[in-house]
């Protein structure tokens, strides 16, 4: 699988876009279902966490695609540290189209910690 729905700010025009950026890829809007939290504690605190949850709302975000991203899994996972876990989800393109990817999301249980 070579594709990775960001929410946060890995998504273009924030702040940690630079990291995708210079894999190269493309992007494309789209969205999973899920909730997502503004955490307000810790050294993560104002960034956000998805809680996937099939049944929730759509979160929008972006699809970013690389054929380079398998060798980038390593330094992304630590970019993204202990508290966040890749996971597979499926979701929609802009298009209409389903699409499976990785997300990272964190625990609701660690979320509700604060």
């Amino acid at each position: 699988m070579n594709q990775l729905f960001v929410y946060g700010t890995l998504r273009p025009n924030h702040e940690n876009a630079h990291l995708l950026e210079r894999i190269g890829g493309t992007w494309q809007k789209g969205y999973v279902h899920g909730v997502v939290h503004i955490l307000d504690w810790g050294p993560d605190k104002g960034l956000f966490a998805i809680v996937l949850d099939p049944q929730a709302a759509a979160v929008e975000g972006y699809f970013f695609s690389s054929e380079k991203l398998a060798e980038h899994w390593d330094a992304l996972d630590e970019f993204e540290g202990i508290q966040y876990r890749r996971v597979r989800v499926q979701g929609t393109l802009e298009s209409g189209e389903r699409v499976d990817a990785w997300t990272y999301e964190m625990e609701e249980a660690q979320i509700q910690c604060s």
